[in-house]
């Protein structure tokens, strides 16, 4: 990511606890994988969900993330083997000059979407074309405008879930609301995370962060910009036609003329 809202070692750790198990999105990106020679580029590895899952399965990933604290812990998630599988690229996902060439570029999560600016976005996909190999494709995962209610101004604090700590004794209840503006295509998420203890102890940690949204006419305007052209899109990590009911965007492009 080019800078997020886990920008220190504690919120990194919660990012893992909310966010760190793999998905069935893990899976679509490792098929994406296996058809190549070179090592996948991951951007916006964070703390290395899907990127830990492609090196348990014996293949060779590059993560980049301009997040020192998320980097951090990646590392010290990585034994022996991992290391020689996963290797880390702390580099803005809008700038930044590898020296080499992927037969997979991804970007997972909806990661593309915290570059807010046309030019922002732009950045990156023509970082993206520079390293693409002759063949090689690139993937990213985005939410789907039809998954905001762009009618509402902002939605009301909810209680999405409480679930108990690592340690045995605590929970943590995860409340969000959601901040919508139509002429921006974006929409500002707040998380609320209360860690209750077990004398009924309340402290609270507050995380926001803004997606921009596009309609998949823009994406495609934008991927071919910067020199790439869309080969296929899903609705879904199982590869899904995408249609009007499609909460998830996957796009996968290839080189201009590859």
């Amino acid at each position: 990511m080019t800078s997020g809202p886990y920008e220190s070692d504690d919120l990194a750790e919660l990012y893992d606890f909310v966010w760190g198990e793999p998905d069935d999105d893990a899976r679509l990106y490792e098929q994406f994988a296996r058809r190549g020679e070179t090592p996948s580029l991951e951007l916006g590895v964070g703390s290395g969900r899907i990127a830990l899952s492609l090196a348990r399965a014996k293949l060779d990933v590059v993560g980049l993330d301009a997040s020192r604290p998320m980097l951090r812990r990646l590392e010290a998630a990585l034994d022996a083997s991992l290391r020689r599988r996963l290797r880390l690229v702390e580099a803005d996902m809008r700038d930044f000059s590898l020296g080499e060439r992927f037969d997979l570029v991804y970007c997972a999560a909806n990661t593309f979407q915290h570059l807010l600016t046309t030019d922002d976005q732009i950045a990156c996909l023509r970082c993206v074309a520079a390293h693409l190999a002759p063949g090689g494709l690139y993937v990213m995962q985005l939410r789907a405008p039809r998954a905001i209610d762009w009618g509402i101004e902002r939605t009301p604090l909810e209680l999405r879930w409480t679930r108990a700590l690592p340690d045995g004794h605590d929970l943590l209840q995860r409340f969000d609301s959601t901040v919508v503006s139509a002429a921006r295509q974006t929409a500002t998420t707040t998380h609320l995370f209360d860690r209750v203890s077990a004398d009924g102890g309340v402290s609270r940690r507050i995380v926001a962060y803004t997606l921009r949204y596009a309609p998949l006419s823009e994406l495609t305007l934008l991927i071919e910009g910067a020199g790439m052209r869309v080969t296929a899109v899903y609705g879904d990590a199982q590869l899904s036609p995408y249609s009007d009911e499609s909460d998830t965007i996957i796009v996968v492009s290839e080189l201009e003329g590859a």
